[in-house]
């Protein structure tokens, strides 16, 4: 019996050459609806329970669109923050970009209740990042983590986490932290300019080709297992009309083609979702043995041993001038006795 993890990645899949899904057995109706939304690609399944692509019974039809309402709910609360984030960033005249969620639901997704998200993720410029922050403090933000020391953020940091009106709003100021993010160029990003709709409002975005850029960084480097969701968003911007020499270009100029090679194995072995040569061809790619070294600290699932584990690669990948100010930050932050930060770096150690 095909299991229900097999089916969501059945699922995930749809529209990519695979147009049908063997009848799901009723007796498994609770195991694959958990999985479509753990995974977040019931719209996608509730999109092929309408069209045909997917036999079901009654009973699962039914519960399936009736969880994808309660996501729909939330994500539409998303949106309004997103919405928010923006108006607030421009009337200050910050530049941002909003990334992956909203954003992908609204420009590449086949139908923007396929995409469902959970948070803000917005771009600004490094030397922006400190002003974001204040200025969505005054309207109401709470930040959930202090910064280590003053300045980090925008020196060192990847971004900021906030709650607004109840949503959490990241701040970016990278893509992807540890030694990968510190090889990238990130004011590149906003070279070009590129807005989609959202609530009557223009929000500022990712063009295509940064957009599969960001979403290889974000699946490669995010976790172990990547939610199939950001699978597939390569899959779709992939295959999507996308820049091909300004792709490879910017992979070459921050060195990230392990981060490719990740991604596009993930999206090929997980979903069984060939991609076009100008991806395909990073499969068998020549990597440096550092570079793999670093994929695996990324796939540390927990948070905090995640950043244990990357401090140091990004310690060593930091310009020369910049170390002793990022050790002294991560090795004493403010607020946290110097014993205290020697015995928890003590007990990592064992």
């Amino acid at each position: 019996m095909i299991s229900a993890a097999q089916i969501a990645r059945n699922v995930a899949a749809l529209g990519f050459g695979n147009s049908r899904i063997a009848p799901i057995d009723s007796a498994m109706n609770d195991e694959v609806i958990d999985e479509l939304r753990t995974q977040r690609v019931e719209g996608v399944a509730v999109s092929g329970v309408l069209d045909g692509s997917i036999e079901a019974d009654a009973e699962f039809v039914e519960r399936i669109i009736q969880r994808h309402d309660e996501t729909m709910a939330q994500t539409l609360r998303v949106e309004i923050a997103a919405v928010r984030a923006s108006e607030i960033l421009a009337a200050a005249g910050i530049s941002h970009r909003l990334l992956k969620g909203a954003s992908l639901a609204h420009t590449i997704a086949r139908n923007p209740s396929e995409r469902s998200f959970r948070d803000v993720d917005v771009l600004v410029r490094g030397d922006s990042i400190d002003g974001a922050i204040d200025l969505f403090e005054s309207k109401g933000a709470v930040r959930l983590h202090r910064q280590l020391r003053p300045g980090f953020d925008a020196r060192f940091g990847k971004s900021v986490t906030m709650l607004l009106d109840d949503i959490e709003v990241d701040v970016h100021r990278l893509l992807c932290p540890g030694p990968f993010g510190v090889r990238m160029r990130p004011n590149e990003l906003f070279f070009i300019d590129s807005t989609f709709e959202l609530a009557g409002e223009q929000i500022p975005t990712l063009d295509p080709t940064d957009h599969l850029v960001h979403a290889c960084y974000h699946a490669a480097l995010g976790s172990a297992e990547p939610a199939l969701v950001n699978l597939r968003d390569i899959a779709l911007l992939a295959h999507g009309p996308f820049d091909e020499e300004r792709f490879e270009d910017t992979i070459d100029r921050w060195r990230a083609r392990a981060v490719i090679q990740r991604a596009v194995r993930l999206v090929e072995r997980t979903i069984s979702v060939e991609l076009p040569e100008v991806l395909g061809r990073y499969r068998y790619t020549q990597v440096d043995k550092t570079e793999r070294g670093w994929i695996d600290l990324y796939t540390v699932d927990d948070p905090r041993g995640r950043f244990a584990a990357l401090a140091p690669a990004t310690f060593h990948a930091l310009r020369p001038i910049d170390r002793p100010a990022f050790a002294r930050a991560v090795g004493f932050p403010d607020g946290v006795p110097p014993a205290t930060r020697v015995r928890s770096i003590l007990y990592r150690r064992k």
